[in-house]
């Protein structure tokens, strides 16, 4: 469980980092790279320890694993059309913001009210 709420914590740390991007990037102004790589970084932390709660038996925390891997993809992507046009197409920045939001209420039920939100979703993935 320690893993789990170290994700937790991690991850908020990225929505945090998120919302300060997310705010930027919508009303058109600059967005420094630093706050970029910071938020993947912890991001990636999030994700490491969420994949460490997994391997020590936290079967909770897999869906969140798998909307994670998917999370990451949609920001990578955004930030290559970023690099490549200096703009992100919007539509993958929602999908992104929707999906991680979700994803992060979703830990936040498992981790402090205990909640097996991929059960009560009827996904098995154990």
């Amino acid at each position: 469980m320690i893993l789990m709420t170290a994700a937790f914590c991690a991850f908020t740390i990225t929505a945090v980092l998120g919302l300060m991007i997310a705010f930027n990037l919508f009303r058109g102004k600059f967005v420094e790279r630093s706050s970029s790589i910071l938020h993947g970084a912890s991001a990636l932390l999030g994700s490491a320890l969420a994949i460490g709660a997994a391997l020590l038996g936290e079967t909770a925390i897999y869906i969140n694993i798998v909307m994670a891997v998917v999370i990451i993809a949609l920001g990578v992507l955004a930030a290559i059309k970023r690099h490549k046009t200096g703009i992100v197409p919007k539509g993958i920045l929602l999908v992104h913001i929707l999906l991680a939001v979700t994803c992060y209420l979703m830990l936040g039920a498992t981790v402090f009210l205990g909640i097996d939100t991929a059960a009560m979703l009827g996904v098995n993935l154990a």
